[in-house]
């Protein structure tokens, strides 16, 4: 099984360059790209949720804790006092960062129904309503609840590999335990996940408008107009030549 630092930075790495390539399309603004790439961190590390006492589960619970009492305070901070408004955010950050977080451990074993893309997939679901629900827009939605997704399944991906030992080209007992549909083992909650990645989508906002944006990659460029075989070699052969041609002259 990858470790906490190997989870946070691929998925840190691999996020940074999907949303590096959105916005070389065109598709999003620096600040979204920011936003996203949290998303996809955040992400990598949400299956290892239901690993009590991880650096993982810490780490998730303090920016759920964060990200949600940010988002709380954003909505109510006209309408209360600063009093009000610091009881408050400290009282949404300690249920989220305690209660929460001790309730999920008794419920969950690790690598059980947390390790499987029905729990990402809700995640991701989950993720698209709450955005909508705070006011942004469709497009931004989606990838948001995308990057979640993108992010985890970087996860589970990883946890497969780590579980094949190449040295003595075995597999180890972990092997597929992280990469699976649903946990068989644990089938009112992988139905439970099911119906709420139905409910989600079908209750969510229309995927129309984010397809057809996020389709398009005609203003997509991966590298520069003079980055091309017919330049670089006309670049060189001016260095050969003038080269050889100060050689010569040297030697005359």
């Amino acid at each position: 099984m990858a470790n906490f630092n190997t989870h946070l930075g691929t998925a840190a790495l691999t996020s940074s360059l999907a949303a590096t390539a959105l916005l070389s399309a065109g598709h999003i603004v620096p600040i979204t790209a920011l936003w996203l790439m949290l998303l996809g961190t955040i992400g990598g590390l949400l299956p290892d949720i239901d690993s009590d006492n991880s650096t993982s589960m810490s780490t998730l619970f303090r920016l759920f804790g964060g990200l949600i009492t940010f988002s709380f305070v954003g909505h109510i901070y006209q309408m209360v006092s600063m009093l009000e408004l610091i009881v408050y955010s400290v009282f949404c950050y300690l249920t989220i960062r305690y209660n929460f977080k001790a309730s999920l451990e008794k419920i969950t074993v690790h690598r059980g129904c947390c390790h499987s893309l029905a729990f990402i997939a809700a995640a991701g679901l989950l993720t698209v309503w709450l955005v909508y629900l705070l006011g942004y827009s469709d497009i931004t939605a989606w990838l948001s609840g995308g990057f979640i997704f993108f992010g985890g399944v970087v996860h589970l991906l990883l946890d497969e590999l780590y579980s094949v030992d190449l040295a003595n080209r075995r597999l180890k007992l972990s092997f597929g335990s992280a990469l699976k549909v649903f946990s068989p083992k644990n089938p009112f909650i992988s139905a439970f996940q099911c119906l709420l990645i139905a409910a989600l989508y079908l209750h969510g906002p229309s995927f129309d408008n984010t397809w057809q944006q996020v389709s398009n990659w005609s203003d997509f460029r991966f590298k520069p107009e003079w980055l091309n075989r017919d330049e670089v070699m006309h670049f060189f052969d001016e260095v050969v030549s003038s080269t050889q041609k100060a050689m010569s002259q040297r030697q005359g």
